[in-house]
């Protein structure tokens, strides 16, 4: 049976962040932002299969050691096309089938170091308690 998208991995891809070449997010933003437009937590088995498949799609970059994810230029062109019009919520209508029409996902072996993931999520917390 051929690799499939996920709704996972079209949530992962709209909650990276990024303008240009030099402008990244932290997985704390990711998380963020995932709980925002999808009102639910990202666990980490759905980023490190995702992130892994966004990659080999060209879709993004991620260095996981230095806590650095963004979106490709063709990531980003994707988006704005795709979200063209749309709310926050619309990436669950226009992503997952701009993702299918890529074709199947790659998936590959991608980890976090260890305690990252942990990390990010107190980070999160922390940050949302102040508001």
């Amino acid at each position: 049976m051929a690799m499939q998208w996920t709704t996972s991995d079209a949530w992962v891809f709209s909650s990276i962040q990024g303008t240009g070449p030099d402008s990244a997010c932290t997985l704390a933003e990711i998380i963020t932002k995932a709980d925002v437009i999808n009102h639910a937590m990202l666990t980490e088995a759905e980023f490190t299969q995702a992130v892994p498949r966004l990659v080999a799609a060209g879709l993004m970059v991620a260095d996981a050691e230095a806590d650095l994810y963004r979106p490709t230029e063709a990531g980003r062109l994707l988006y704005r096309q795709r979200m063209k019009r749309r709310g926050l919520f619309g990436w669950i209508d226009a992503i997952p089938p701009a993702l299918r029409r890529l074709g199947a996902p790659q998936d590959g072996a991608w980890t976090l170091p260890i305690g990252a993931f942990d990390r990010a999520i107190r980070e999160y917390l922390e940050h949302a308690g102040e508001t």
